[in-house]
């Protein structure tokens, strides 16, 4: 009776500090996939969307629209996913020759980011509350200084900026999460069983 005891006692013991470690362990590495996600995945799936909005922006240039029918290309992005914003602040250069409008204007002259973006032709995210902002470096080609006259290639022509819900990536890590809940559980079962096991075989 008394090994019994010591035995359901050791059981107990184990059983706590293997739930506290496990809980520790599942929150860091919660913690640790959630960055992940929003500095890795989101910024790979953003950069992707950015790319698109310029792509779509050059084959309308390409066909010959105007502003208006470049400016719809931009905005029809918006619809690739629920809750997401899309804008395209035009450079210096680019209102130089097809006109500027006071949005633009306000923007390239006093926000920093977007300022910074376009001296530096580096892409940039900012992560804050339950958002997500992108902003893109789309620069001139070759092809553009048939329209471009004033341009060179690799200068910076316009920032796509990129409002995305933090939401959206709910999913990927939701799915993660139950893996190493899971894997937690399992192990705990695992161990609970061998330590059963050997104190039958002793």
């Amino acid at each position: 009776m008394d090994s019994n005891r010591k035995f359901q006692h050791l059981l107990i013991k184990v059983g706590m500090v293997y739930a506290v470690i496990s809980i520790g362990l599942y929150f860091l590495f919660s913690a640790m996939l959630t960055n992940h996600a929003y500095d890795d995945m989101s910024k790979d799936e953003i950069r992707h969307i950015s790319e698109m909005v310029f792509e779509s922006m050059y084959t309308a240039m390409l066909a010959g629209s105007g502003k208006e029918g470049i400016e719809d290309a931009a905005r029809r992005m918006n619809q690739t996913g629920p809750g997401m914003l899309i804008s395209v602040i035009r450079g210096q250069t680019v209102a130089e020759l097809f006109g500027d409008n006071e949005t633009d204007n306000l923007r390239r002259k006093n926000d920093l980011a977007i300022i910074d973006v376009f001296k530096n032709k580096d892409e940039k995210m900012f992560r804050k509350d339950d958002r997500i902002r992108y902003l893109y470096p789309a620069t001139f080609r070759d092809a553009c200084q048939q329209c471009h006259t004033n341009s060179s290639p690799g200068q910076v022509a316009a920032v796509v900026e990129i409002i995305y819900p933090i939401q959206n990536l709910k999913v990927a890590t939701d799915y993660v999460n139950n893996l190493m809940l899971v894997y937690f559980i399992s192990t705990f079962v695992v161990l609970i069983g061998f330590l059963s096991w050997k104190y039958r075989q002793d």
